[in-house]
């Protein structure tokens, strides 16, 4: 059987962005795309209202980028983090400083709210020290801070 064109509703990865027409099977088009409503069949009608949804999306993404940017300046400005945590005599913490305590205290020398999912540490903290922290703060902005943890005395 042949392909059948359909009109993305929703970014689908691998797939295409919204408002593209695609060519997909017409079992995966039929059973998955147009019953979740991801994929609409193209018409003149949704075409137009597939692209202003389009245009709307490019505007939002442009005014996430340039607030994940603005983070970035304030956080250059700041320079380093500073977490206080209890720690032992050899430097081990009593716990770990995890994305949430870093999330937290982004939040709150910066003033602006920031997600616990843009935090990209590959395990938690458990010793005092220096670390270089990840924040993917948009797809298109990434920066790393530098987070000193220091013992609670």
């Amino acid at each position: 059987m042949p392909n059948v064109k359909i009109l993305l509703n929703e970014k689908i990865d691998k797939l295409g962005e919204v408002g593209e027409i695609v060519s997909v099977k017409p079992g995966y088009a039929r059973n998955f795309l147009l019953p979740q409503r991801l994929a609409t069949l193209p018409s003149v009608g949704e075409i137009k209202r597939l692209q202003k949804k389009r245009e709307l999306l490019e505007k939002q993404y442009q005014e996430e980028k340039i607030k994940a940017e603005e983070i970035v300046k304030k956080l250059n400005e700041i320079g380093q983090l500073i977490i206080y945590a209890n720690a032992g005599e050899a430097g081990k913490l009593f716990g770990r400083v995890t994305a949430k305590e870093i999330t937290e205290k982004v939040n709150e020398e910066v003033g602006i709210k920031i997600e616990r999912k843009q935090v990209q540490l590959k395990k938690p903290i458990s010793e005092i020290g220096e670390y270089q922290i990840k924040l993917k703060l948009h797809s298109e902005v990434v920066t790393e801070v530098k987070i000193v943890i220091k013992n609670h005395e």
